[in-house]
């Protein structure tokens, strides 16, 4: 009497990863890529939500009383800070869009679940995603009954000649891909950026084959280098991105906002159509229109940082920074390759920004061996293969960085070397 799909979704990522963190309350844990809350300033809300007040009343020309109304009540599917938030685009990410273009979203999933709903064919359409990548568009395409491929991501990310056979391939399948669903700078899982000659490779295939490419920038804010690619949206002329922009780990996870640039002209049916006024269609009937109290904190947010984050996430950024490189410290001070022969065949990559560390190591991790990690050695890990549609990963460790201290990274990173090299006395 259930959704038979259910059992195709093997492992419960979110919900073991959450649950396991409750049970060992005293392990440290590199599981979660949650932003750090030595940064939330949540006092500062009803000061943020004035200054939006105070904007919109000048805006609209409506006395206090009238605009407090209105926030009360439900309001546009597409969203009430639009021109607010392309400020920001243009300023801090040099992405020009028109208000009409953008949708306000809860969260990036709902960005995610609108894009593949609105523009996918169960029957005909396919959409790929990388692999390793991020399970919430991969766990509600299955779900939900639409045709999920993945194509390997290597140290550049996603590969486009893999991609390319991919897309011959369900031509002559009768099918076409639909969506590439993308995480460009700093993938979560693995941590890699995309250089810009990959990124143009991508465009590329995308303007040959005309597929739809979902960048998801949920992490690009928190470059340590300064210097990061364009996102694929800001070098995009043909139109073929549509960009998901979470605010979650720039600001708050709790404010439950992410936006979608859509500003693609779509014909539907014989009539050209807005493909955001299609999205705002289809939104209506998931969450009808998002939190206008979260969005007027946000939007006081813009408002009062001249509609750029980046010197409101300086300090985010810097700490992060130094999270990475103790990290890093820690585990060259503790898994000495050069001294211990139990070390020599693990190895890291060195992320340049974002949450996360991947570690590959000689021996298989799974969901049990995670738990004797736990129990033995009160650290919490999170398997690669959690991450990948088939097989893949089982050699693999990701390490989320972002909410633990550097104290905790030290003595985390000391526990989990003493968990590999039972894994070599066995």
């Amino acid at each position: 009497m259930l959704n038979p799909l259910l059992r195709e979704i093997q492992e419960d990522v979110m919900g073991f990863l959450n649950e396991i963190q409750l049970k060992y309350p005293e392990a440290i844990t590199f599981a979660s890529g949650r932003p750090s809350e030595l940064f939330f300033d949540v006092q500062d809300f009803p000061e943020y939500f004035n200054l939006f007040i105070d904007y919109l009343c000048d805006k609209e020309k409506k006395d206090k009383q009238a605009v407090l109304n209105s926030l009360g009540q439900y309001n546009r599917a597409k969203g009430i800070i639009n021109d607010l938030v392309v400020d920001y685009f243009k300023k801090d990410e040099d992405i020009s869009a028109d208000p009409e273009s953008v949708i306000m979203t809860v969260g990036t999933q709902e960005a995610m679940v609108i894009s593949v709903m609105t523009l996918c064919d169960k029957a005909n359409d396919v959409v790929i995603v990388e692999d390793p990548s991020y399970i919430g568009i991969t766990h509600f395409s299955i779900l939900a009954g639409y045709q999920v491929e993945a194509v390997p991501v290597d140290e550049f990310g996603i590969s486009p000649d893999i991609l390319e056979q991919k897309i011959l391939y369900f031509q002559k399948l009768e099918k076409s891909v639909k969506i590439v669903y993308i995480i460009p700078d700093f993938q979560n899982p693995s941590g890699i950026t995309m250089p810009v000659e990959r990124r143009e490779a991508l465009l590329a295939l995308a303007d040959k084959y005309g597929f739809f490419i979902l960048e998801d920038n949920a992490y690009g804010e928190f470059s340590y280098q300064g210097n990061k690619p364009a996102t694929l949206k800001a070098m995009d002329t043909n139109k073929r991105v549509i960009y998901l922009r979470s605010f979650s780990k720039t600001i708050y996870p709790s404010l439950r906002l992410g936006a979608i640039v859509a500003d693609q002209l779509i014909n539907d049916r014989g009539s050209v159509v807005r493909l955001s006024d299609l999205m705002a269609k289809v939104k209506g009937y998931i969450t009808v229109n998002t939190s206008s109290i979260s969005q007027a904190v946000f939007g006081g947010i813009l408002i009062k940082n001249n509609f750029s984050l980046k010197n409101l996430n300086q300090s985010k950024i810097d700490d992060l920074k130094e999270k990475r490189n103790q990290l890093l410290a820690s585990l060259n001070e503790y898994i000495q390759q050069s001294e211990n022969k139990w070390a020599k065949s693990i190895s890291w990559n060195i992320p340049e920004g974002g949450f996360f560390l991947k570690i590959n190591v000689p021996f298989k991790v799974d969901k049990d061996e995670i738990i004797r990690c736990v129990e033995k050695y009160k650290v919490i890990i999170t398997p690669m293969s959690f991450f990948y549609l088939g097989k893949g990963g089982e050699n693999e460790i990701r390490l989320a960085f972002s909410n633990v201290s550097k104290e905790e990274i030290i003595t985390g990173v000391k526990r989990l070397s003493l968990y590999f090299q039972s894994k070599f006395d066995q």
